[in-house]
């Protein structure tokens, strides 16, 4: 089995109903500062190259409803993709490539989480 190193959660995510309304209540009743926010998704910058995300509950399979979600760095996004899903892991949405990249799998119990890799 190949090895597997995930870290400590890099990421934190709300997947929420009322994208606006929680906007409004991270940033201005906890005081977050806002970094970027786009297209149903605004991102919190909370320190150490850590981030705190909210995520419009949308049809996908990822955002389908409200919850929190983490996010695991990872060094090699797709060598610990093709290692949990050898390991027998749900894998829920292919690869996103972007700025960084970031994949889907869902725990035992159906609870949603993420592998990273940042660029």
């Amino acid at each position: 089995m190949t090895s597997l190193r995930l870290r400590f959660p890099k990421w934190v995510g709300v997947v929420c109903d009322d994208l606006e309304a929680q906007r409004a209540f991270y940033r201005d009743v906890l005081g977050l500062r806002e970094a970027q926010r786009g297209d149903g998704w605004v991102q919190f910058d909370i320190g150490s190259g850590k981030t705190f995300e909210l995520i419009a509950r949308s049809a996908e399979p990822q955002y389908d409803r409200p919850r929190y979600q983490v996010g695991f760095a990872v060094d090699d996004i797709e060598a610990s993709r093709d290692e949990l899903v050898n390991r027998g892991v749900e894998l829920v949405a292919d690869t996103t490539k972007s700025t960084s990249s970031w994949t889907y799998f869902r725990d035992p119990e159906g609870n949603v989480f993420e592998i990273t890799e940042r660029h």
